[in-house]
């Protein structure tokens, strides 16, 4: 082509190809090219089985519905196609290999991860309604094999990107999936067996590796196992053609139950991965307003360093949101749980051994442990709740986008945030100086602790009151919110007096004091806005209330449908008429004549006649009335 000629798609595509095609391989190509020139990410982290377990316990699998998990798996993995960016061409689709350049995050391999889960969940479907169909029968295979492809892509990409865990991980479920493969399959027992194996041996070495959760997750898992490869044995004692040689060196490995190559390098791995963790995290005392509490239990230990590995994870509320951050303190809320379960166990086979002064000994250092634990467990709730705080207040302000579907924050959440934290605060007052009483500088922390507090409390009771005149704004109530404002303004100016200048809680006081001047300058004069045009439409209102008709009155009198029912006259035509008028309401007011009032003045001049001759009896004997009552009868 020359300098100035436009490059023609069409054609310059290759034979057999259409422009749109070769548009798309050329775009493909150059997204390829650009790719390699990054350096690939490494080290990703992916918690396949947890993330496997809430998607599946959330979303139908709880009842058996597979339908509605594969429909969930359909919307997610079209949301992950939007978030990555990792569309299939527009209208027609191009098929696209995620290949490890293209991969910048965790979330690119959570696409295969949740394709397996569609192509297994279908296929759980197909063989629910297959019954004796062949067909259906044939096609849940076909999904099923599906399901291992996109396994074994995920497999691929974690052992090269991910993390020592996430490609155990992977492993053990492309296991898994193969396995039930195959034994839907019913040929190869041996290789199915060998399948069930490596995924059980997988499972246990996560389940001695990682936490308590991803340990109960990993049982589960093995739990799971036991009927198939119970089912695999019998069939692969009862076939006659149980050949070995089309299996690979890790398979037979595993079917021997011997260590695979694989299997000691991922192994080695995770053990450095262990050891690095137990030296740098895990705490072997705890410490709480400086000063150190013993914590001898090691599953106890284990607990508190995966707590804190998960409060290591947490950012701004500005950057991460609150699903994720609640997700992350609720797990480490569990840890906390878990470690003060194993403490109490630990007190109750201390108790049952009988012994001298070092069993006293021992089990008031556990509940001095255990004590420590439960406040530790309170503040973290206690931040928790503030992390959910400056996520809503973040999001009242505009900081934060709210997502689709997302329900929009109310200042009335608020509210109940805020009363929750009081509760909080009111329990670490009573609970807080128990851990250290009895010991060296007890006293000096228990006041620090009830003073502190008390200015926590007094700090959130004025936020708490601005957060209700902004419910009391927003219902149109100015003067109420307009004493709230200065309610919380008091608050703050409490807390500025008695707080240390440069402390953290005297700006936040200050801040809180500041806003609600402002505020409740603004309620005024809206309400006082509010007023005065309150007062004026009343005002219009009266000026226009009249006994005249409209036409009397100079205006233009509407024709309405109810004073022409006996003759037709259209209420739309007209001069000066926009709109069918069937009725006036209000009704038209009509003077009507009154009754006229009688006064009584006359009554007490008249003389009325005596009537006592008429109303005297007359007295008469028995026998009269006797002969008087047969008279009576003859007549």
């Amino acid at each position: 082509h020359g300098a100035g000629a436009p490059f023609d798609v069409q054609q310059n595509a290759p034979k057999g190809l259409s422009g749109n095609v070769f548009r798309t391989a050329m775009a493909e190509t150059e997204m390829a090219d650009a790719a390699t020139k990054q350096e690939l990410a490494s080290n990703l982290t992916l918690d396949i089985l947890q993330i496997v377990k809430i998607s599946q316990s959330q979303h139908g699998l709880r009842h058996g519905d597979h339908t509605r998990y594969r429909q969930y798996c359909t919307r997610r993995l079209a949301r992950m196609y939007k978030a990555t960016n990792f569309s299939h061409g527009k209208g027609r689709f191009q098929k696209k290999t995620l290949l490890p350049e293209v991969v910048a995050d965790a979330n690119h391999l959570m696409i295969p991860l949740i394709n397996a889960e569609r192509a297994w969940s279908y296929a759980m479907e197909l063989k629910t309604d297959a019954g004796n169909d062949p067909r259906k029968r044939s096609h849940m295979i076909r999904r099923l094999r599906k399901a291992t492809v996109h396994a074994s892509e995920l497999v691929a990409l974690c052992k090269q990107l991910g993390s020592a865990r996430t490609a155990l991980e992977a492993e053990a479920y492309s296991s898994f999936m193969f396995g039930n493969f195959l034994a839907e399959q019913e040929r190869d027992w041996s290789r199915a067996l060998a399948k069930f194996m490596r995924a059980r041996k997988a499972f246990e070495q996560l389940a001695r590796v990682g936490g308590s959760e991803q340990a109960d997750v990993c049982r589960e898992r093995i739990e799971e196992l036991e009927p198939n490869l119970r089912y695999c044995t019998y069939k692969r004692g009862n076939s006659t053609g149980g050949d070995e040689s089309s299996l690979d060196a890790e398979d037979l490995a595993a079917l021997k139950g011997e260590s695979g190559a694989d299997d000691e390098k991922l192994r080695g791995m995770l053990s450095e991965d262990g050891e690095k963790t137990s030296s740098s995290v895990a705490p072997t005392s705890l410490m709480w307003r400086g000063h150190e509490i013993p914590l001898r239990n090691k599953d106890s230990r284990a607990c508190v360093a995966t707590a804190a590995n998960q409060l290591a994870k947490l950012e701004s509320p500005l950057t991460m949101s609150a699903d994720r951050g609640l997700a992350i303190y609720d797990k480490a809320l569990m840890a906390y749980n878990d470690a003060k379960q194993h403490l109490r166990d630990e007190i109750t086979a201390a108790s049952s051994v009988q012994g001298g002064s070092e069993s006293t000994t021992r089990i008031m250092e556990i509940k001095l442990s255990d004590r420590a634990l439960s406040v530790l467990l309170l503040e973290k709730t206690i931040e928790r709740n503030k992390f959910l705080v400056a996520s809503a207040t973040a999001k009242l302000a505009g900081d934060i986008k709210l997502e689709k579907g997302e329900k929009a924050t109310r200042p009335e959440d608020l509210v109940h945030l805020y009363n929750t934290l009081l509760r909080n605060y009111e329990e670490l007052a009573e609970s807080g100086p128990e851990v250290l009483r009895g010991l060296d500088g007890a006293d000096k922390v228990e006041e620090s602790v009830r003073m502190d507090c008390m200015m926590e409390q007094m700090l959130l009771q004025g936020q708490r009151a601005a957060s209700l005149a902004a419910v009391h704004l927003g219902a149109g109530s100015h003067a109420e919110a307009a004493v709230l404002y200065a309610r919380a303004a008091e608050h703050a100016a409490k807390v500025q007096d008695r707080a240390p200048k440069s402390s953290h809680m005297a700006a936040a006081a200050r801040k809180v004091q500041d806003d609600s001047r402002k505020a409740r300058c603004i309620s005024l004069a809206d309400g006082t806005i509010a007023h005065v045009a309150q007062q004026k439409g009343l005002r219009l209102g009266l000026n226009s209330v009249s006994l005249q008709d409209g036409a009397s009155a100079g205006g233009m009198e509407a024709q309405y449908l109810l004073d022409h029912l006996d003759e037709y006259k259209s209420a739309v035509s007209g001069k000066g008429a926009n709109k069918v008028h069937m009725m006036p309401i209000p009704p038209k007011m009509i003077p009507i004549a009154v009754n006229p009032i009688i006064l009584d003045v006359a009554g007490d001049e008249i003389v009325y006649p005596d009537l006592e001759e008429r109303t005297a009896v007359k007295k008469t004997s028995t026998l009269r009335n006797l002969f008087s009552f047969a008279k009576r009868r003859e007549t």
